[in-house]
C-alpha cells in the first residue's frame, strides 16, 4: 500500500480533505469514514480523476462511478497526464476524492493531534 500526502505550504493551502488511490476499497472506506464519521452527504464529495493519454475517459468515470457507489455528477474534469509523464499505468486511471471544508480538515487534524499527543502522554 501507498500512503501520500500533500497541500502543506500555506501559499497553496486548499482546505482539502481528499485522498488519492488507484485501489477502489480505499477510496470507498474512506468515502464512508467521511460519511458516517463526519456526516459529510454523498453531494458534497468530488471525484476527480488522473488518467492517461490512452485512457477512455467515458469508460473510467463508469468504472469508479458504479464501483464506488457514486454519481456521475460527483466528477469533476479530469487531469490527463502529458505523454512521457509516469511509467506505470492504470486501466482505469487515479481517482481523487475530495471535499473542500476548512472546518472538516480543521477538525480531523485535530483530532489526529490529540490522538497523538495523548498517545505520547502514557
Amino acid at each position: 500500500m501507498y500512503w501520500c500526502e500533500g497541500d502543506k505550504s500555506e501559499e497553496s493551502r486548499t482546505y482539502r480533505v481528499a485522498l488519492t488511490s488507484s485501489e477502489v476499497t480505499m477510496l470507498k472506506l474512506f468515502i464512508r469514514w467521511l460519511q458516517h464519521y463526519y456526516g459529510v452527504k454523498e453531494e458534497q464529495i468530488k471525484l476527480r480523476l488522473h488518467l492517461w493519454s490512452n485512457i477512455n475517459e467515458k469508460l473510467a468515470k463508469e468504472f469508479w462511478s458504479t464501483n464506488l457507489g457514486m454519481p456521475i455528477q460527483n466528477f469533476t474534469k479530469s487531469w490527463i497526464k502529458p505523454k512521457g509523464k509516469g511509467k506505470r499505468v492504470h486501466p482505469y486511471g487515479i481517482c481523487r476524492a475530495s471535499i473542500s471544508s476548512k472546518k472538516l480538515l480543521e477538525e480531523i487534524l485535530s483530532e489526529i493531534n490529540n490522538e497523538f499527543t495523548l498517545q505520547h502522554n502514557k
